[in-house]
């Protein structure tokens, strides 16, 4: 028996539930329970013979992880700190905005890529997230604060680089797509990455994918050497030719996200060369004014007029071009400000 029924798909289900001697279709009957029921009592899943259903829940567990602190902000944001069963714990948001509600998600407890404006980068990576952790942050999320709509969206912009736990990610848009498991649509989901180049031109392969937000925050690859060490490996040139190719394969057009750091990346020549690289891709970019963390982070964000004239100053030169406001900031649930540092936990 597996550590954790929670997270298999099909085919694990299966095959851990075959001692007791069940046939495939008992898994797919595990499967709804657990996905699209989110009922994770094998003594409630009524339609597996009694004995099993008794042997499953002596033998096994099935463990979403669990709420251990939630915090809600004054525009309705809430963020939980989740406690996985290693006793390390991530963070995941939920948000609501004009009546649509936003999940997101970690990938990794902490992150290897030490961006210098986001404070998850200060953790380090401990380790990657299961297909089963990242899904129960759904699972947790849709118990804390029951929606009246079913077609919420999530994000990959929490904890972690997601496509560096590219299977992870994955097996749990997988489950979360599955019309028998979560069923949410495929293009209710969206993965931010920093800029993981060979990662991008696999995505493109997959027969069914997440949308793309691609972490920009630069316009010279001395400016993002200096903000995301990422670059120094993967530098703009082939990034673009990444997204360029996740574009073609895929069909599908993406998004650049850039961080606006006042003084930093904010002037009017990182504004001419930021329309030169949309000019170059078929994209658009989302302008994040910076979420200050005082006395952990050394950056703050430019103001509202300047905001709003960079975006204008995109639109005027036919770019596509729009602003993602601050959500949560009070709650430290924003952009940029999930951790779990030192004596927080």
């Amino acid at each position: 028996m597996p550590d954790n029924l929670f997270g298999l798909d099909r085919e694990g289900l299966a095959a851990a539930l075959s001692p007791y001697g069940l046939r495939p279709f008992h898994a797919r009957q595990v499967y709804r329970w657990l996905y699209a029921r989110r009922a994770y009592a094998p003594a409630g899943w009524t339609d597996l013979p009694r004995r099993v259903r008794e042997a499953v829940d002596q033998d096994a567990r099935v463990d979403p992880g669990r709420i251990v602190r939630r915090t809600e902000a004054k525009d309705g944001t809430v963020k939980v700190l989740i406690g996985l069963a290693d006793g390390h714990a991530v963070e995941a948001v939920s948000m609501v905005q004009r009546g649509r509600v936003t999940f997101c998600l970690s990938s990794q407890v902490g992150c290897a890529l030490a961006c210098d404006f986001c404070l998850t980068g200060r953790m380090g990576l401990t380790r990657h997230l299961t297909p089963g952790e990242i899904a129960g942050q759904v699972a947790l999320l849709q118990d804390d604060r029951p929606l009246e709509d079913p077609g919420f969206n999530v994000v990959f912009m929490g904890m972690g680089e997601p496509l560096h736990n590219y299977d992870g990610v994955l097996g749990a848009f997988r489950l979360l797509t599955d019309p028998e498991g979560f069923g949410l649509g495929k293009r209710r989901i969206t993965v931010s990455t920093s800029g993981l180049a060979p990662a991008i031109e696999r995505l493109a392969e997959e027969p069914e994918r997440p949308r793309l937000a691609v972490s920009l925050n630069a316009t010279t690859d001395a400016q993002r050497d200096r903000l995301m060490p990422i670059n120094k490996r993967y530098p703009i040139e082939r990034l673009l030719q990444a997204c360029r190719r996740f574009a073609e394969v895929s069909g599908e057009r993406f998004t650049f996200e850039y961080v606006l750091l006042s003084g930093v990346n904010d002037t009017d020549e990182d504004v001419r060369r930021l329309s030169a690289l949309l000019r170059r891709a078929p994209a658009k970019v989302n302008l994040i004014p910076f979420n200050p963390v005082p006395g952990k982070l050394p950056y703050l964000p430019p103001t509202r007029e300047r905001v709003l004239a960079i975006r204008d100053r995109l639109l005027a030169a036919h770019l596509p071009a729009s602003i993602r406001w601050s959500r949560g900031a009070e709650a430290r649930a924003a952009c940029g400000q999930l951790a779990v540092l030192e004596g927080e936990a």
